[in-house]
């Protein structure tokens, strides 16, 4: 009995001796193996940072001896994807339409050089995705303005999977065309980090009538963009392939250099470790931003930049067939009115715009317009016995014996364009606008503040029985030194032509209502970074019902740069 006893007490002690040094070994093992994965997960985590300090110090080395223009971002930077419903249900409600997304009838367009659009289509719906990546940390406000309906969401991360499920501002009832202060289309302030990049859907749904849908923001140190420009914006890419990147060592890298100030950048990179064995998992995410001048300290760009331009003052009231001509000939936009090269230069005035030669557009022969004269727009005006006759616009070869011999002279006027610096378009950005009440599309009252575009009121050849002197062309000629981010931007009327490196970039010719065009010069691959290329604007107004005309650029037009200095600052983050 008391053997039996003995034998029932040491049998489950054995059992727990056994289970308790089975359990230790379990957790050394258990413990050591957790020790491997700290150990491989720091060593992935500071490979990481290693790669995006790595790539951080190599482009500020560039910067500082004169070499970083000519780096851009390694995925597209300045616009995004998105996708076109036309035909859309719901008459511009966008829950509607968010719904109807889903479906697969769609067409790809990519965006102008913001978030957002403005388009001139009725029944649709439209669907922007991408990054956004914002240039300082600290809380940021984000305002959407449409017609109709929007609805802009934004991720934790990067991750389209952290989206959240209720739009951070949006527009619901009605539409909102002028950039709103508070309610529901102004978001609540949200923290985000420089350099980071956030996944974001903006909705737009559009009825009848003016068509816009854009995402503004509001950010430190006074930071403001309505709307936010391209070089914030990147194609959405779908990780772990990390499309779009430089290896740095084994881990890829994406980096990009924007303009903060004259001769001032912010460097961006941020690093992707995919998990080791799972090729569809990423470890670690490492961001670092540096500030950088060439200067020495950020020098603040000047609030204003006048450029020259000179004026040639045709005479009114149709006594020049081209000018002031009937309605029937406004037919909207001619593209393709001049040649696409510009081949024709003088010396003439060459001086005035600090060149030896400066370019003329050219007539395309090839190509039926109603402006046969256009050879003679730009030029002093010369004896021409032929006046062109009109019995058939399109043809430019019928001509008639002119016996004035000086129906079509111009007046020279030698001016300059202020550009004002507006800081709400981007940095170093300048606005020259003069748009007048374009809504209302009386020309007698002011939209945000301004009057339309009448330049040489009261000079060259006025007409006394006209409110205001029409019938002119403009050119403009300056440089520009070409780096990554650069945008400019025309809204007018009428013929407008602008050529960059002698070619053209921007095409609004012939008689037409106010029209925009965008132009993103990351777009224009023969162009190299670091270079200084030649900038040619040649605008005419040849209707008397409105004048229109607004440029948005960040070009540095026109300056020369100081001496590089190696003078820089790094934000290393954090590797907590």
């Amino acid at each position: 009995m008391r053997k039996c006893r003995e034998n029932g007490f040491v049998l489950p002690l054995t059992i727990f001796l056994i289970l308790g040094v089975t359990a230790i070994s379990i957790g050394m093992l258990f413990n050591g193996k957790m020790g491997r994965m700290s150990a491989i997960n720091y060593k992935n985590k500071i490979q990481t940072f290693m790669a995006a300090d790595g790539m951080v110090t190599l482009l500020a080395q560039e910067m500082i001896n004169g070499n970083g223009s000519k780096y851009v971002d390694s995925t597209r930077i300045g616009r995004i994807r998105g996708k076109i419903w036309t035909g859309a249900p719901g008459g511009g409600n966008v829950a509607t339409f968010e719904n109807y997304s889903r479906t697969t009838h769609y067409s790809d367009t990519l965006s102008s050089p913001y978030l957002g659009s403005n388009l001139t289509q009725f029944n649709y719906g439209l669907k922007w995705t991408g990054w956004i990546i914002p240039p300082l940390s600290g809380a940021y406000t984000f305002i959407t303005r449409s017609d109709d309906q929007s609805r802009f969401y934004l991720s934790t991360d990067a991750e389209q999977s952290n989206l959240g499920s209720q739009p951070i501002c949006k527009i619901d009832a009605g539409w909102v065309t002028a950039w709103p202060t508070t309610g529901t289309a102004v978001s609540a302030p949200i923290s985000l980090e420089a350099g980071k990049r956030y996944y974001f859907e903006y909705y737009h749904a559009q009825g009848g009538g003016w068509a816009v849908g854009q995402v503004g923001w509001n950010g430190p140190e006074f930071f403001a963009e309505r709307p936010i420009t391209g070089q914030y914006l990147s194609e959405f890419k779908t990780d772990p392939a990390f499309n779009g990147n430089t290896i740095v060592g084994t881990v890829p890298v994406r980096f990009r250099v924007a303009p903060i100030g004259m001769d001032a950048y912010r460097i961006s990179t941020e690093a992707v470790q995919i998990r080791p064995g799972h090729p569809t998992d990423t470890a670690y995410r490492q961001n670092l931003v540096q500030s950088l001048s060439l200067q020495g300290t950020a020098v603040q760009p000047p609030s204003k930049m006048n450029l020259p331009v000179i004026y040639h003052d045709f005479p009114s009231g149709g006594a020049h067939p081209e000018f002031d001509m009937p309605l029937v000939f406004s037919l909207g936009v001619f593209k393709g009115m001049v040649q696409a090269t510009l081949s024709d230069s003088t010396a003439v005035d060459a001086d005035y715009f600090g060149r030896t030669q400066i370019p003329k557009p050219v007539r395309n022969l090839s190509f039926p317009n109603y402006g046969c004269g256009v050879n003679k727009w730009f030029k002093d005006w010369a004896f021409d016995k032929f006046d062109y006759q009109y019995s058939t616009p399109t043809d430019c070869n019928k001509t008639k014996l002119n016996p004035s011999g000086d129906t079509y002279q111009n007046v020279k006027i030698y001016d300059s364009l202020q550009f004002d610096l507006d800081a709400s378009q981007g940095p170093y950005t300048y606005v020259f606008s003069r748009m007048g009440n374009y809504n209302s599309g009386d020309p007698l009252t002011s939209w945000r503040g301004e009057q339309e575009f009448f330049p040489i009121d009261s000079r060259g050849r006025d007409p006394a029985w006209s409110a205001h002197n029409y019938s002119f062309c403009m050119e403009m000629h300056t440089t520009f030194l070409h780096q990554s981010g650069l945008v400019f931007e025309f809204t007018g009327d009428d013929d407008v032509w602008a050529f960059i490196d002698n070619k053209l970039v921007i095409d609004l010719g012939g008689i037409h209502v106010s029209s925009n065009s965008i132009l993103n010069l990351d777009d224009l691959d023969w162009l190299s970074y670091g270079k200084t290329y030649a900038f040619d604007l040649f605008q005419c107004e040849r209707h008397t019902i409105n004048s229109t005309g607004r440029m948005v650029t960040n070009l540095k037009m026109g300056r020369t740069h100081g001496a590089p200095v190696s003078n820089w600052h790094r934000d290393y983050g954090s590797l907590d």
